[in-house]
This record gives C-alpha cells, structure tokens and sequence, in this order.
C-alpha cells in the first residue's frame, strides 16, 4: 500500500490556467457599472480566495477590500456569473505536461479537484479540458461553508472518501492551499508558476516547492520515502 492514498489538486493556477478567461467577464461587469477596466496582472494577483472575493478587489481595487457597497456588489456578482459563462473554457489552457502527468498518476492514486471556484464553472471547465473523467471527487467552493484557506473542503474531502487526511497528498499554487493543509494537517506541495498574489510560494513553507508540474511524480515519490 502507498504511503498516499488520494491526490487532491486546486484548480485555478495549479492544472489550469484560467485568467484569460476571467479577465473578459471581469472587465464586462465593469464596463457595465461605469468602472474602470483591470488588467490581466491584476486579475492573477486577485485570484485565489473565490469568486467573492475576486468581485470585491475588482470593486475595490484592493487585495484585502474592507469597505464595499453591498448593494454594487450584489449586481457586479449577477452580472459576472452571466459574463463569465459565456466565457469559461474559450482561452483557458492547461499548463505544460498537466494532462500528460495527471493521465500518470490516476494509474497509481485515486485523484481529486478541491477548489475555490463555484461549481457551475468548475464542472464544465473540466469537460471543455478533457480531465474530468480522471477525478474520482470534486469539491467546490459552493459545497462548504467555509472555502480555502479553511480547511473545511479538506477535511470533507477525507471525510468522503473514508481516508485519515495524512494520507492526502495536496498540490496547489496559493497560500490558500498552504494554509488549508496546514490546518487540515495535511501534506502539501506547491507550483511556483500559479496564482499567489504575486508573492513567492515559498513563503508559506508548503512541504515542497516545484517549478513544473511534469516533476511532481518524483516529488511525490521523494515525499512517501520520507513517511
């Protein structure tokens, strides 16, 4: 029996890289309030925390927004799910060698999606990038109460799937996913290319810190020899 018994991947930044595709629906819903367009910098800064929060720094222009209308952004939130269906999947790619690896390691690990975007866009993304089939579990951000950096998708994911969570690999890109392993008590290994709020991942002290994602089956490898 292998020392991991189930891999859990973010989504957004870790296999797939979306913001071009939240950057048009992003900058509609703005045009439509009368606000000024963001850039694609921006959006990959603000990404990580949900479609909430993502909404507010849009509105706010600040990563951490204290003070919003509520009211604006209960209309900027409508009139983004709108857009963004409309957009979801048409630029979005993959990184290099996720399908390749993935395809890899679902031979050995049952795999897993935990993530902090809605489930309405989370489920048709992963058909239109031909991965949904890998996945024997899903976990949104709608499907908790609490999403990532709580480790609450964490602990149900383990829940569902009868499994101690230190027996749960997690790969993400985010000090979200950091924090959320942390305390899940949950290994933990992050991509330095995602979506961190343009601050170095290393930071955060996951267990382990890659550059690519075709390295992460040695990785794992190195990880259950240490167990």
């Amino acid at each position: 029996m292998r020392p991991f018994q189930l891999l859990a991947f973010d989504l957004d930044g870790t296999l797939a890289d979306s913001a071009p595709d939240i950057l048009p629906a992003l900058n509609q819903m703005m045009a439509t309030l009368g606000k000024e367009q963001v850039s694609l910098v921006q959006v990959q800064h603000w990404l990580g925390n949900g479609m909430a929060m993502l909404i507010k720094r849009a509105l706010t222009g600040q990563l951490d927004p204290e003070h919003f209308d509520s009211t604006e952004f209960n209309r900027a939130q409508q009139l983004f799910i709108g857009f963004y269906q409309q957009s979801n999947g048409s630029q979005t790619r993959l990184f290099d060698q996720v399908p390749e690896v993935l395809a890899q390691l679902s031979l050995l690990y049952p795999l897993a999606v935990v993530t902090n975007k809605p489930r309405q866009f989370t489920e048709p993304l992963l058909r239109h990038l031909g991965i949904q089939h890998l996945f024997k579990a899903i976990w949104c951000a709608d499907d908790v109460d609490k999403a990532k950096p709580d480790p609450q998708m964490l602990l149900a994911l383990a829940a569902q799937q009868q499994l101690p969570v230190t027996d749960i690999l997690l790969v993400g890109d985010s000090e979200n996913d950091i924090f959320a392993a942390r305390a899940a008590g949950m290994p933990v290994i992050a991509l330095s290319y995602g979506y961190n709020h343009g601050q170095s991942i290393a930071q955060s002290q996951p267990d382990l810190v890659l550059e690519s994602f075709s390295l992460l089956p040695d990785a794992i490898c190195c990880l259950e020899q240490e167990r």
